[in-house]
């Protein structure tokens, strides 16, 4: 086909389904604010502004099926409720070529181009068994430019590698920190780049910096259980960082399944092993399990007790599935809006360092998996004392006597922030709770205090009612991160002399940061 004649056929395209622009006083769509909208294709041409009026006559269609689902009991309702709305956001004619009328136009604009490229892009993706993608994949390298604060790797088992990182100041703390990272992600959202790097802040600040770093599980390799993670992961973490850095204590943090994974390790400390324990912080961690958040759509019996001969067969829980999960909760903003930009637009795609974090995914130890969805999102039984034994010792979050502070974001919609206040009344020990502005990601991990502009709570009243504790608590501009340095010290000893050299003569470093595990590509299974 002659470059006239593909010329030909896209005029003929832009005549049949882009025809001239509509009369000024026609009636504005309800959706002319909508992004997926946004294009003047859509509201300046009759063909886009009937499109529009079809779909807002959809979605109240589909607020008629959802309210038939009103008579369900919550859970049920709210699953009813999840998938009418997976099904509008779906059907949006933005989602369809020949019903996008800026995909149309950008098709004649490019002379076939664009729809060249996503082509390309989308059959690349089907044989991959990927989501369109967030970012552009070969715009990081973890190692070169995202995870870069200089370290070492100073001990490592079958489970995780401990990094300790260079002292950016002369002293440090005489208690170390040591971060517990989630295990369903890669620890380097604590480390992107050095202007969003909380491990480079705390190094700023003065602290001797410990972190783990999860090894990837392989599909088929004998799995690994919950038990393994807290005992061979937290509890010998905790037991070199005190080691390595020479002090008899750490002050621990960690981040939400790494957070629970925390919880059940202090929970079965024996009382020598407590005393290791200076403080211990909780990013976005559930103790109780009352509320699900969003992850509550796919956490019920018949959709686990379904999932479970995949999980059991494969040995893993594949990062890529949680992934999808996690994106068909916000599909709109996480799966359509890259679809119609990569496939039907064909344009660029943009490198952004934390979505490319979020699409690096890690699998999860089938048997860890099934313990965790069962016994913490369907039986609650983390907060029960002595409901749960681990390796013979009886769980008690009483048992967990020293000071804590929990830490959860307004906007979180996996890890509620009011059900993560209920802690305050399960742990023993004096307990404080913080609560930032933000998402499960940008509230916490990312919320440099440089480039903030958020605000957060704090010294709130004792009390586990929500309303009551916002009402009540100090609402102060900015990052909580310089408040939490002032909390910590607390427990972080004096300042000493910074190492000269990390590791120590039992443990000496055995590779630079970010470690072998942490780059180790993995098969999804």
């Amino acid at each position: 086909m002659t470059p006239e004649t593909l010329q030909r056929l896209f005029d003929n395209w832009t005549r049949t389904w882009l025809p001239p622009h509509a009369s000024d006083d026609a009636p504005t769509s309800a959706l002319a604010d909508d992004p997926r909208f946004k294009d003047p294709a859509w509201a300046s041409t009759a063909y886009g502004q009937f499109l529009m009026k079809w779909y807002e006559a959809a979605g109240q269609t589909a607020q008629r099926v959802g309210d038939l689902g009103t008579s369900l009991p919550p859970h049920q309702k709210n699953v009813w409720n999840f998938y009418v709305q997976y099904a509008v956001d779906a059907l949006s004619p933005s989602n369809y070529f020949l019903t996008n009328p800026q995909a149309l136009q950008k098709a004649a604009d490019t002379r076939g181009q664009s729809v060249l490229t996503g082509v390309t892009r989308m059959l690349d993706d089907l044989q991959k068994n990927a989501l369109p993608a967030s970012n552009d994949m070969q715009a990081f390298t973890v190692g070169v430019n995202l995870a870069t604060t200089a370290g070492s790797v100073v001990f490592q088992n079958e489970i995780f590698q401990l990094i300790q990182y260079q002292p950016l100041a002369p002293k440090v703390a005489a208690v170390p920190i040591l971060i517990v990272p989630p295990c369903v992600n890669k620890f380097y959202a604590f480390d992107l780049n050095e202007q969003k790097s909380f491990v480079k802040y705390l190094l700023e600040q003065g602290h001797n910096v410990f972190m783990m770093s999860w090894r990837n599980p392989h599909p088929g390799e004998t799995s690994h259980g919950w038990e393994d993670y807290v005992f061979d992961g937290v509890h010998k973490a905790v037991e070199m960082t005190c080691e390595i850095a020479g002090s008899p204590s750490t002050n621990l943090l960690s981040w939400c399944i790494g957070g629970a994974l925390s919880v059940s390790a202090l929970a079965v400390m024996n009382a020598a092993e407590k005393k290791r324990i200076a403080s211990a912080t909780f990013l976005t961690t559930l103790v109780d399990y009352s509320d699900h958040g969003d992850v509550g759509i796919f956490v019920d019996e018949p959709q686990v007790a379904a999932f479970e001969p995949k999980v059991r067969m494969k040995g893993v829980m594949p990062g890529r599935d949680l992934a999808k999960a996690m994106a068909m909760l916000h599909a709109k903003d996480s799966i359509w809006h890259f679809y119609v930009n990569n496939y039907l637009l064909g344009d660029n795609i943009p490198p952004f360092d934390v979505l490319y974090w979020n699409s690096d995914t890690a699998n999860v130890p089938g048997e860890l998996y099934q313990f965790y969805v069962e016994n913490m999102y369907l039986k609650n039984l983390l907060r029960e004392p002595n409901a749960l034994r681990l390796r013979g010792r009886k769980s008690n979050v009483g048992n967990i006597d020293a000071p804590c502070c929990f830490v959860s974001a307004t906007e979180d919609h996996i890890v509620p922030w009011r059900t993560t206040l209920l802690a305050l009344d399960l742990v023993s020990g004096p307990a404080e709770f913080l609560l930032t502005e933000g998402g499960h990601v940008s509230g916490t991990a990312i919320n440099h205090p440089a480039k903030s502009r958020k605000s957060y709570w704090f010294n709130g009243p004792k009390t586990t009612d929500a309303d009551k504790w916002k009402e009540g608590a100090e609402k102060h501009q900015g990052s909580w991160w310089p408040e939490w340095c002032r909390w910590v010290a607390k427990t972080s000893g004096k300042q000493v002399a910074a190492p000269k050299q990390l590791g120590s003569r039992e443990c000496p470093p055995l590779e630079a940061a970010p470690g072998s595990y942490v780059l180790e590509q993995v098969p999804q299974g």
